[in-house]
């Protein structure tokens, strides 16, 4: 695989993935080969399907978006120097992405976008690092804040901002919500102290999963074919490692390792494909079965 690392990557079609390799581009996998879609130098840090398009957002404000039926490429970047990590939407037009405190919001797959200020009523606010959308509501991870860090939901129907869980010495680096639960990763780099987290919608009880292992941080989780993975950051050796969730035992298997951090993971027709920061992983085989770590 490529030796410079991949940031982000999504499946477009079975047995497919677009992947951002960093200080190059954006690559298509296909047929154990790869192919240069889209030169960039910035790194992308989510490749999101959203309606008939692949978008994607990163370093500098950068902004990508793919037609998925013309194949044709567009970029841009909205008026920030910060990193943005997420970017979500629906099959009607709605695109959300984040910069500082603000939410950026489009009604029409990105032509035109509106700001809506979070945490105005907060002396200090918060910078936001995750995003995700159910619904109406758009749920909002935070990076590390003492004061008002962690996890917060917004309604784009009643405009109302609020607070499900503080966390002062963890950021939330990804959030998964479905027609039950509420899932959530964390972590902080200077301590072990990653964690996932679910409850149940309607309840205010959390329940944390158990790893052997003590991670810094959980970056990525990835819901798919009845299957939950999550990926951790390096730890001193340089390594990271993805998790399967085992349901029977409410714990977390380790079942490959990369080297970097695994910023992202996705899975297509039963392959997955790792991206970590120094390498990256397309695994076709069943890796259920497959133990093996470095």
């Amino acid at each position: 695989m490529h030796a410079n690392g991949a940031t982000a990557v999504v499946s477009p079609a079975p047995h497919e993935f677009l992947v951002s390799i960093k200080g190059h581009g954006i690559f298509s996998y296909k047929h154990n080969k790869s192919k240069l879609m889209i030169p960039l130098q910035e790194s992308i840090y989510q490749l999101k399907r959203i309606g008939e398009y692949i978008m994607g957002v990163g370093d500098k404000g950068r902004y990508i978006k793919l037609h998925l039926k013309t194949g044709r490429w567009r970029t841009s970047s909205f008026p920030t120097s910060q990193r943005l990590w997420n970017i979500v939407g629906n099959d009607s037009g709605l695109v959300i992405t984040h910069a500082g405190t603000q939410l950026l919001v489009s009604y029409d797959f990105g032509q035109k976008w509106n700001v809506i200020s979070l945490f105005k009523e907060l002396s200090v606010r918060p910078v936001i690092r995750s995003l995700t959308l159910f619904a109406d509501e758009i749920y909002i991870g935070t990076q590390i804040h003492k004061q008002n860090g962690g996890l917060w939901k917004y309604s784009l129907s009643t405009k109302v901002l609020e607070a499900l869980l503080y966390e002062q010495e963890k950021m939330v680096s990804s959030i998964h919500v479905d027609s039950t639960y509420l899932w959530m990763t964390t972590g902080a780099c200077q301590t072990n102290k990653g964690t996932i987290s679910f409850r149940k919608h309607g309840e205010t009880i959390w329940h944390s999963l158990t790893s052997q292992i003590e991670e810094r941080a959980f970056l990525h989780m990835v819901h798919a074919d009845d299957n939950i993975y999550v990926c951790s950051s390096k730890d001193e050796y340089g390594y990271s490692r993805i998790y399967q969730y085992d349901f029977s035992h409410m714990s977390l298997v380790p079942v490959e390792t990369i080297k970097g951090h695994c910023f992202s993971a996705a899975v297509s027709a039963g392959d997955l494909f790792l991206a970590g920061g120094e390498e990256c992983k397309w695994i076709q085989e069943s890796f259920k079965a497959k133990k093996v770590l470095h």
